[in-house]
């Protein structure tokens, strides 16, 4: 269990006056350097999904594995498997062989089977969302197709290039707007980042452009990315030019720490996550709260509800020993998931998850988290397991 500092009550009473004075003066909260703690409540739904054949031998270690809401009520799970299970750990992770993708849907709350189907596929590139009203996105090798919740094809899109789908710098959003109403493709070819807009209700074309960098992630108005020499963090209205992205009072942070992608929770809102530290901050530099772990522990990649309300976010520890000698480091290891309400401007709820182990057997389990669309519902899926958690309403009256 994370540590809880004597002084939690002081702080967490001046955390509630200061986010009050915010939303009433516009006075910034103050940065939070203690832990949320720990929920003790049990899950409101447990599932062991290897009743409904999710494969976890070895073989699909390194295989595509996704868990996503497609409605406020419905939960899915995608994994990969291999139709030669012998050829796994053969050839790099990246190297596509014939497999198959499969999809179960759940009831969020009973854990009742809504439906599930397979698709013949190659291995890599694959990527899954939903995308709302029991709906959702899959997109194989060139093949885009939106599905509706009875399994039917709504639409189907062949897109331009061979790797169509593989968009690694797109990271947990996938290059779907917070809202859900716009998708990003993106490919390579001469030098050069073609990039198209989609609807994602009708797969129409809403804008296209080309750059020399990636965008990293969209709004339903903004692009967020890195632009200039060396590369500097940057967004853009949909019809205007780049411009530098400089937080206020993150000057340092932007400095020593080269931050990861830029993460829109909201139409208007970023997250950027910078090893230990992590701010949510508004497309005109305005930072509404920031977030000090200790030096040993380190953020991950948030997902969102699609109300732009709430996010969550994966909290890493450093495990293992570091000897240079040796050859041996230490490494991030997933800790717990921690949701922030926006409106509050801090965490709300915290659970503590398994991570990858530095001792024998060296366990590497993988957590797949997603929010619900309103954000009342905590996904964790791991191993063969996935629980359910109810959020609270709000974190005080």
């Amino acid at each position: 269990m994370s540590q809880q500092f004597p002084n939690f009550r002081l702080k967490y009473i001046a955390g509630v006056m200061l986010a009050g004075l915010g939303a009433v003066s516009g006075i910034q909260a103050q940065s939070q350097d203690f832990d949320p703690i720990l929920s003790k409540d049990r899950p409101l739904l447990e599932v062991d999904f290897g009743k409904f054949g999710y494969d976890t031998s070895s073989a699909t270690n390194r295989l595509p594995k996704f868990v996503d809401f497609t409605d406020f009520n419905r939960l899915a799970l995608g994994w990969v498997t291999l139709d030669d299970p012998s050829l796994a750990g053969k050839t790099g992770s990246l190297t596509a062989r014939p497999a198959h993708l499969h999809v179960l849907v759940l009831d969020a709350r009973t854990g009742r089977k809504e439906g599930m189907q397979e698709w013949s596929t190659p291995s890599r590139p694959v990527r899954f969302a939903g995308v709302g009203g029991g709906k959702f996105l899959i997109c194989t090798e060139s093949t885009l197709r939106l599905f509706s919740a009875s399994f039917e094809v709504i639409r189907e899109e062949n897109l331009p290039g061979d790797s169509a789908c593989f968009t690694p710098f797109l990271r947990g959003g996938w290059g779907i707007s917070p809202s859900k109403r716009y998708l990003l493709v993106s490919s390579y070819s001469a030098r050069s980042y073609q990039n198209n807009l989609l609807d994602l209700e009708t797969f129409a074309s809403v804008a296209h452009w080309t750059e020399k960098r990636p965008t990293n992630d969209i709004s339903d108005h903004w692009l967020a990315g890195f632009c200039g020499e060396p590369g500097e963090m940057c967004i853009r209205e949909m019809d205007q030019p780049w411009r530098t992205f400089h937080p206020e009072g993150l000057d340092k942070q932007m400095n020593d720490f080269k931050p990861k992608s830029p993460f829109f929770v909201s139409d208007r809102l970023l997250v950027i996550e910078a090893w230990n530290e992590m701010a949510a901050v508004d497309v005109d530099g305005q930072v509404l709260f920031r977030v000090r772990l200790p030096k040993k522990r380190s953020f991950g990649q948030p997902v969102r509800s699609t109300g732009g309300e709430r996010f969550a976010i994966m909290e890493n520890r450093q495990r293992g020993l570091t000897n240079e000698v040796l050859d041996m480091y230490a490494f991030p290891s997933n800790d717990r998931v921690v949701v922030y309400n926006i409106a509050d401007r801090r965490a709300i709820y915290a659970v503590g998850v398994k991570g990858q182990s530095p001792w024998a057997p060296w366990e590497t389990p993988r957590n797949y988290v997603a929010l619900s669309p309103d954000g009342a519902l905590l996904a964790v899926a791991a191993g063969g397991l996935l629980k359910v958690y109810r959020l609270p309403e709000r974190n005080f009256p």
